[in-house]
């Protein structure tokens, strides 16, 4: 199981502290700085060491590093390398105590949190963390996102953003196909190269000429090997993209992990799986069905793939 959660927080409301004076929190400062206004800094002196320094830093004088921790309430995370392993470690429990997220160069036993590698597409932000065990595969991991992901892969985001009223009204299965489209196909391609037309007029004629309205798609998948790499390509897109997926009582299989964290899971027994199934295609949505009894079996239940 993983150790950490990832999440994306949001440093415009107030800004992040970083505590110390030690030379390498000058690449902390610049990585805080692309996301918080403002990054304030206490070093316990009357002026910021030069490499320290950034247009978006705050330096806080007047308070000894012995006392940062009076700086600490209402931060939305800290940083802290004083030199004095003594000291980060009580700093490090006073804002764990108060439940701030706080983080602690090369010191993975005082930290709440880790600063992964990032891939910044804006809007789109990838982070990849190795929860501290490997800094060095995380940015390898980082390369190769860079390389598949072109510079201007976030105006996809910011499309998709624009034309949610168009697709509002459709079901939700629909509206992400329509999705799953754009940025697959050449549409999405042009969008990222900065021309957005010819995706207007694709939507437009979708929504024109297709109804808004529909039954949805089963999937009936063979759940013998649970391992999820080793799934087809075809059965693992049905899973990762169903609105329902209805699998065998007792535990779940391994491959649920790949599926979107809003499918509804449904354990069933065999002759339960058709109404449960037949009650959510006709709202629209994309089930699949995962048994352990055969396809055969499945279908002679009166469901078939």
């Amino acid at each position: 199981m993983a150790q950490c959660f990832p999440i994306f927080m949001d440093l415009g409301s107030a800004a992040p502290l970083v505590v110390g004076a030690d030379h390498g929190l000058a690449a902390k400062i610049r990585l805080l700085a692309r996301f918080a206004p403002v990054v304030d800094l206490v070093n316990g002196m009357d002026l910021a060491p030069g490499e320290l320094r950034h247009p978006q830093m705050r330096h806080i004088t007047g308070i000894a590093l012995q006392a940062a921790d009076s700086l600490f309430r209402g931060r939305p995370l800290i940083i802290i390398e004083t030199g004095d392993q003594a000291l980060n470690t009580r700093l490090a429990t006073v804002a764990r105590d108060a439940g701030i997220p706080v983080n602690v160069p090369d010191c993975p036993h005082l930290c709440s949190f880790y600063l992964g590698a990032i891939v910044e597409r804006d809007p789109v932000t990838v982070a990849i963390s190795t929860s501290g065990f490997s800094p060095v595969l995380a940015q390898r991991l980082r390369a190769r996102l860079e390389d598949m992901l072109p510079t201007g892969y976030g105006r996809l985001a910011t499309y998709l953003n624009r034309i949610r009223h168009r697709l509002r009204h459709l079901p939700a299965a629909r509206r992400r196909g329509l999705q799953h489209q754009i940025i697959e196909s050449d549409i999405g391609a042009r969008i990222i190269d900065g021309d957005s037309v010819q995706a207007d007029s694709w939507v437009i004629a979708r929504l024109t000429t297709q109804p808004a309205s529909g039954s949805g798609r089963l999937r009936v998948i063979e759940s013998g090997h649970d391992d999820p790499d080793h799934l087809p390509r075809p059965a693992a897109e049905a899973i990762r993209n169903a609105d329902v997926i209805i699998h065998p009582q007792g535990r779940p299989p391994a491959m649920l992990s790949i599926a979107r964290r809003e499918v509804e899971l449904l354990a069933a027994a065999p002759k339960a799986r058709r109404k449960l199934a037949d009650e959510r295609l006709a709202r629209g949505l994309d089930v699949v069905i995962l048994t352990n009894d055969g396809i055969d079996r499945t279908a002679r239940a009166g469901i078939s793939a």
